[in-house]
């Protein structure tokens, strides 16, 4: 589009809407408070504009489809590839793209319209998300440290021990780490901040391996240094939390066929999955 075009379209939006969403200014053009409570809007109609196109070509046989999903890393690893498997016997011509963050960025994710949907342990809800399945399965999180470390061998580590730790976590404020912290401060405990911090799992397995350092991760994401006798889990009975997990959806918007078809076929192979470690 040409400059006056794009001038002319902004001021429809701004008489549109009464306010004004860009500040003009010499070095450029900005938003205003107004424009950046309007931005995350506007990317989700962008998104869902995107997902009416994909059906068009769907339907027209110009296109796979693609289905976009959401999940922290013991949950895409294991369970979603599983049912993505089943997905390609009777639907092999589906494009599935998968995101693995922590919780708090995949419902950020599925809010903004980058995915469809995302699976995460977090209870969520509010006027933009619902719950898209019942609950699918669980998983324990658990102290992991290096095998050599003594403390491995001990058969029972007190919560007041384990505030002592040196431990390698996920960012403040993420679900994981305010639970971890939950579990201290009930307990009138204050563990040690955490000295290394990361959202990368094997940054934070790394740093376990390289030393003394203690890390709270859902047993599938250690499972291979484990069966390798690298990592080892420490009995800190307070300190292991069985998750839940469930499916989120958009409240507003159409689902794309393969999409529900993704969810359908969650339903059914969740029922041999649950209960089970993920």
């Amino acid at each position: 589009m040409t400059q006056p075009a794009i001038t002319r379209m902004l001021k429809r939006l701004e008489d549109g809407y009464g306010v004004p969403l860009f500040e003009r200014t010499t070095r450029g053009v900005v938003p205003t408070v107004f424009g950046d409570a309007l931005l995350p809007y506007a990317k989700l109609v962008v998104s869902e504009i995107g997902n009416a196109s994909d059906v068009i070509q769907q339907m027209q046989g110009a296109s796979r489809g693609v289905v976009r999903i959401g999940g922290v890393a013991s949950v895409v690893s294991g369970f979603i590839i599983t049912v993505i498997r089943e997905m390609r016997k009777q639907h092999p011509e589906v494009q599935y793209q998968i995101i693995e963050d922590l919780e708090d960025r995949v419902l950020e994710a599925l809010k903004g319209g980058t995915v469809d949907i995302a699976i995460s342990p977090e209870p969520y809800l509010d006027d933009d998300i619902v719950i898209a399945t019942p609950d699918i399965l669980h998983d324990t999180v658990s102290v992991f440290a290096r095998c050599d470390h003594p403390i491995v061998r001990r058969d029972h580590v007190t919560l007041a021990e384990a505030a002592d730790f040196d431990w390698a976590l996920p960012p403040p404020g993420t679900p994981t780490v305010r639970e971890w912290q939950r579990r201290f401060h009930d307990n009138a405990l204050e563990p040690n901040a955490p000295s290394i911090i990361s959202r990368s799992v094997p940054v934070l397995k790394a740093a376990v391996l390289s030393e003394s350092l203690f890390c709270w991760m859902p047993l599938p994401l250690v499972r291979e240094e484990v069966e390798r006798g690298e990592m080892a889990r420490v009995n800190v009975p307070e300190l292991d939390w069985q998750r839940t997990f469930r499916v989120y959806r958009r409240k507003k918007g159409l689902m794309t066929p393969p999409t529900a078809n993704l969810l359908q076929a969650i339903r059914r192979i969740s029922e041999t999955w649950r209960g089970q470690v993920a």
